[in-house]
């Protein structure tokens, strides 16, 4: 069975080139359309995308491509009748060959407000919640961006204080993904001696957001939100966030031909990354130590980050719900002694502006959640959380879905590698098949195929443990 037909077939609406006002429309016709690739990441505050062109109307030159132009694309697909619109500006050519009369290159694109935010800072202070309707990052968007894009977002379960110096919005979002968590988080702060003897902040809880941007908007969610179940009753469950599982997508074999929808077939998969456990001590998965110095006060702390304290507040995606089945039996105790250490340098200042020193064991704070210091306790959890996704890394070519978007929920069901002798009740890998998160998905628009053109999709998935639900984990065992 050949490519084109595990495809879905598209149709061009309309693909038109302005300039950066919207002025000097220039429609691009199919004829000079090869291909068009639209790029989301789970990592990235913005979309990119390519396309490719067949240029034998001297468009690079006469009209010309400067940087900063609009393109806007409009497609009908085979899954519904909505279009799908993407918008997006010129930054770069790249790839040009010319052969006679003819120019083959590629446009590099990206959201309009990936290039406003080159040229903006923030000086104004910024105080709130980052998340929900009239927050931080909501503002930052309508009003240093100028974006009318729909937002989506979970509260933060700490308010915020923040004395930005000229910084970029993008970059002032960046700096406070790992020092949140959700609204819905369990925690407690208290103080111990660690077993070597040093100092020791332990906070228990469950931190780490991402923001990123899809074809339906920007979104802000924690890591926790991201990988509940999708049951409404589900601890992390959010309206706003999509949480369903597409699929079940299903392996192909090889060289059987499959009755079922073809739309959910699995043409390829690839495993990037499972076990490491050098690259998880490396990183602190299982343990670290933060070392945070305050410039305005001068106060000298730690705190270290263990595993322990906070897996079985999260949710997971696998079936691993303890911890024993992430960490090998063997070495439990690389969880008591940190792996990684880490420094910070904080100002005060920066974050708190009440009197005094900010200090969330201070029994006296009327609401220890409004704009103290906890969000230095919980960058080491944010980088641990966001490292522990990484446990299970795969890559899967699928039939053209343009409405699946990173940020989203896949289920994945593999044949066993078992042999025809040895298979169980079930034909699924339960170790490596059941519901990932979606941290990168890639549309391929190629109009060389088809009477139209064709598009494929591949996901980049990762999740932050093993096995489907309801089916026993042998890892960790």
């Amino acid at each position: 069975m050949s490519d084109s037909q595990h495809s879905s077939a598209i149709q061009l609406v309309k693909c038109i080139l302005s300039k950066g006002d919207g002025t000097d429309p220039f429609p691009i016709g199919r004829d000079m359309i090869i291909s068009f690739i639209v790029h989301e990441s789970i990592m990235s505050p913005f979309m990119g995308a390519t396309i490719t062109l067949s240029d034998s109307k001297n468009l690079i030159g006469s009209y010309p491509i400067t940087g900063g132009e609009i393109l806007e694309v409009e497609l009908k697909h085979s899954y519904e009748d909505i279009p799908i619109i993407y918008k997006f500006s010129v930054y770069k050519i790249g790839g040009r060959i010319a052969k006679n009369k003819n120019q083959v290159y590629t446009l590099g694109l990206v959201s309009e407000e990936a290039i406003k935010n080159e040229t903006t800072r923030v000086v104004e202070p910024l105080s709130g919640n980052p998340g929900g309707k009239n927050g931080v990052i909501d503002k930052l968007l309508k009003n240093s961006l100028n974006t009318t894009k729909e937002f989506y977002s979970e509260q933060s379960k700490f308010e915020m204080r923040l004395n930005p110096t000229r910084t970029r919005p993008f970059d002032i979002i960046g700096k406070l993904l790992g020092r949140h968590a959700s609204v819905k988080s369990d925690f407690t702060g208290f103080s111990e001696a660690s077993t070597d003897g040093e100092s020791a902040q332990e906070v228990k809880g469950s931190a780490g957001f991402f923001f990123w941007e899809t074809r339906r908007g920007y979104n802000f969610f924690s890591i926790d939100a991201l990988c509940d179940t999708g049951d409404k009753n589900g601890k992390f469950f959010t309206e706003q966030l999509k949480t369903e599982s597409w699929g079940p997508y299903v392996e192909k074999i090889a060289n059987v031909e499959t009755s079922g929808d073809q739309r959910f077939l699995i043409e390829g998969v690839v495993f990037n990354s499972e076990v490491d456990l050098m690259q998880s001590l490396r990183k602190g998965k299982y343990s670290s130590l933060m070392v945070f110095f305050n410039t305005s006060t001068g106060q000298y702390e730690e705190y270290q980050y263990k595993i322990t304290n906070t897996y079985k507040n999260m949710p997971h995606l696998g079936n691993q719900d303890r911890v024993s089945e992430v960490i090998l039996s063997t070495e439990k105790n690389i969880t008591q002694k940190h792996s990684r250490i880490m420094s910070m340098m904080i100002d005060h200042e920066t974050w708190y502006n009440d009197p005094g020193i900010a200090n969330p064991e201070d029994e006296n704070a009327k609401d220890p959640t409004k704009f103290a210091d906890w969000q230095k306790y919980y960058a080491a959890q944010g980088i641990a959380r966001t490292s522990l996704l990484q446990n299970q890394e795969a890559t899967v070519k699928i039939p053209g879905n343009p409405l699946i978007c990173a940020g989203d929920k896949v289920e994945i069901n593999l044949q066993s590698k078992l042999p025809d002798v040895a298979k169980t009740e079930t034909t699924y890998d339960e170790e490596s098949s059941g519901v990932y998160l979606v941290r990168e998905a890639t549309h391929t628009y190629n109009f060389l195929e088809g009477d139209n053109g064709t598009l494929k999709t591949t996901l980049r998935l990762f999740r932050d443990s093993y096995g489907m639900k309801g089916k026993p984990s042998n890892h960790g065992q």
